[in-house]
């Protein structure tokens, strides 16, 4: 305990993040954003996106000389507010003042403040973006407090429980260039398996044409086309409270900066504008985590990891031991308000894969060679849009996703997708608009809705309906289930905001009889209230009371209750963020998860289940002119038990203590 203090009382000479208005509603959007991804796929790329969103704040956008591809960068803009931000300064000229954007279809105060921290409003005349030479360094170390079973002796972990993180960016007006090491905790440091240091390296450059029309790619990246069913690497929305976000529009080739150890492109790419021709032909070789086995005396690989740990044995025997070579190309055409994409991309791997001989596996892709065709367009008509994608694989399966949204008028926005994805239809590095993480026998029907009823009240609300006309890993018979979400916010004026939230989502999974095993309907709800205030400039709190409930063969039911402070100081240039939560579910089946703020570039949504109690202190200072400092620290007790977690990762006690310190050097 006395360590704990001892942390805290340092986090007293720091301070938190809370920060500019629009910030805080940067913060609420994530918020929302995260903890309906991470829910679903603990895998998601969150730091890609944030990564790419600070170049963003860093370098800001000129209004009125920023064209599509760069609006579409912001994630948080629909596809139907950029076609009206363009179609006003295509009618009235120059925007000088964020006063105008009020004028704008669909732009309400919450996103201008928002919007905000990425524009700048300056003449066309002017460069978007001015020449600027800068570079940066951030250093990053995270550790448990408690040790683990894994460190124990015998140890189990060949490495330290430090987890160490090294990035270095250059970037110019025209040249962008970094480099990313990381080392997990119980990975070897300089030691062992990683004599040369940290277990993961990851670099990229690239070069952009003085027109900015052509870039050119070396190292690391990301592909990312149509509407994911071919190809979608990197960070990729999913259902959650922005019902306006269900077409993906950011397409093409990206530099890659996140620590995924496996979800990216290794090798050389281009960006090259032909008139309304756009291409972007790449090449990649890289290896990558799997499992392999003796099969007839042939090695193959089984299972494809993607946890990137290597801290036992059978973990780095694990580390690279597939490679792959990917190559293909995206072609684009514009007139107007279309845009059509041709799509094709060849997978080879250096052994073939052969998966566990189980019915869910039947129709999933095994060999050596894979290829995808996909077509995808864009149209944007006043206030309608319409988007989709139709996609082959070599597997003989046909993927088609195809979406409509609509502002009909000033108070209501629209959104609808249907996908139809065939079991046979197979990729490796798709990620579209689905139920489930694999893009594979999935059929589906979306709608959504954003609706002001009256002034300061807006709802928000989708349903949406999905079935698997084959078995998946959690099935035993074809299945349909369905899924519904409702949120009533209520904002009187700039300093508060409250809502309400509903969720339910009903969907078989397998249940084991006495005799057979067979589908069960599960049943999942959620309640939510949450309160924000802005007292002040330098004051902010967050207030929520969140029940789930779990109906599968067993009942189960939870209720959180955390109450957040976030401080600002001007003397100091320093922000703090204080939660305090109580948590009190049946079992791991009604555990509700909430995001959490963090270090820079940085994200945690935790989920808890047990009885218990977790606070956390994070807080950023800026110490100079080019020095920042990040801290966090977090506790979580839990009431009743003896250990906490299992295997390897099991700590004696009812209590586990993280700390994280991050320094960032600009110059």
């Amino acid at each position: 305990m006395k360590r704990i203090l001892v942390y805290i009382m340092l986090l007293g000479l720091c301070s938190l993040a809370l920060a500019q208005p629009s910030e805080v509603d940067f913060q609420s959007q994530l918020e929302n954003l995260l903890e309906a991804s991470l829910s679903e796929d603990a895998t998601v790329d969150v730091e890609q996106l944030l990564n790419e969103l600070e170049v963003i704040h860093e370098h800001p956008l000129n209004i009125n000389q920023a064209n599509r591809a760069d609006f579409q960068g912001l994630y948080f803009l629909s596809t139907m507010q950029i076609n009206n931000l363009l179609n006003y300064r295509r009618q009235y000229g120059q925007i000088f003042s964020p006063y105008e954007l009020n004028a704008i279809d669909g732009f309400d105060p919450q996103l201008i403040k928002l919007f905000q921290a990425f524009v700048v409003f300056g003449r066309v005349e002017e460069k978007s973006r001015k020449q600027f030479i800068r570079q940066s360094v951030l250093l990053r170390g995270i550790r448990l407090v408690e040790k683990q079973k894994g460190y124990r002796e015998p140890a189990k972990y060949e490495g330290s429980p430090e987890k160490l993180y090294f990035r270095y960016r250059l970037s110019s007006s025209n040249i962008k260039a970094g480099l990313t090491a990381e080392k997990d905790a119980g990975e070897t440091f300089f030691a062992g398996a990683n004599r040369m240091g940290f277990d993961y390296y990851s670099g990229f450059a690239s070069v952009q044409s003085e027109n900015q029309k052509s870039e050119f790619f070396v190292g690391d990246y990301l592909v990312q086309f149509g509407q994911g069913l071919t190809a979608w690497q990197g960070f990729s929305l999913a259902k959650s409270a922005e019902v306006d976000q269900v077409a993906k529009f950011n397409q093409g080739i990206r530099t890659y900066s996140s620590t995924d150890e496996n979800n990216f492109m290794h090798g050389v790419a281009a960006k090259l504008s032909l008139g309304r021709l756009k291409w972007y032909p790449f090449f990649s070789v890289k290896k990558f985590d799997a499992n392999r086995d003796q099969l007839d005396s042939i090695t193959v690989f089984t299972s494809f990891q993607s946890s990137g740990l290597h801290r036992t044995t059978n973990e780095m025997d694990d580390k690279n031991s597939v490679g792959v070579t990917t190559f293909g190309s995206y072609l684009t055409f514009s007139a107007g308000q279309l845009t059509l994409g041709l799509s094709g991309i060849h997978f080879q791997y250096g052994l073939p894969l052969k998966r566990k001989n189980a019915d869910y596996n039947q129709f999933l892709f095994e060999g050596k060679k894979l290829n995808t065709i996909g077509l995808d367009y864009r149209y944007g008509m006043d206030r309608y849009y319409f988007f989709g994608e139709t996609a082959w694989s070599s597997t003989n399966g046909i993927a088609t996703l195809n979406g409509f949204q609509a502002n009909p008028v000033d108070q209501v926005a629209l959104s609808l997708v249907y996908r139809n994805i065939s079991k046979k239809f197979n990729t490796p590095i798709g990620s579209a608009f689905t139920e489930g993480s694999r893009v594979n026998d999935e059929q589906g029907f979306y709608v959504g809705a954003l609706i002001h009823p009256v002034s300061k009240i807006s709802m928000r609300m989708y349903a949406d309906f999905f079935q698997h006309k084959w078995i998946t890993y959690t099935t035993v018979a074809p299945s349909v289930g369905h899924e519904y979400f409702l949120q009533l916010a209520y904002r009187p004026n700039r300093r508060f905001k409250g809502y309400g939230r509903y969720f339910m989502e009903q969907k078989p999974v397998k249940f084991s009889g006495d005799i057979t095993k067979f589908n069960l309907d599960q049943e999942r709800q959620k309640l939510r209230f949450q309160l924000n205030c802005n007292w002040s400039e330098h004051f902010f709190t967050r207030s929520r009371v969140e029940w789930s409930w779990y109906h599968h063969d067993h009942y189960s039911n939870g209720i959180l209750i955390f109450q957040d402070i976030g401080l600002k100081q001007l003397k100091w240039d320093s922000n703090w963020w204080f939660r305090l939560a109580w948590f009190n579910t049946d079992d791991y089946d009604s555990r509700i998860y909430a995001y959490e703020n963090d270090l820079l570039y940085q994200f945690s949504v935790p989920a808890l289940f047990g009885t218990g109690v977790r606070f956390y202190a994070n807080a950023n200072v800026k110490i100079c002119e080019n020095l920042e400092l990040w801290m966090k620290a977090s506790r979580s007790w839990f009431h009743g038990v003896d250990h906490v977690g299992s295997g390897y990762s099991e700590i004696d006690g009812n209590h586990r203590t993280e700390v994280k310190l991050q320094l960032r050097f600009k110059f």
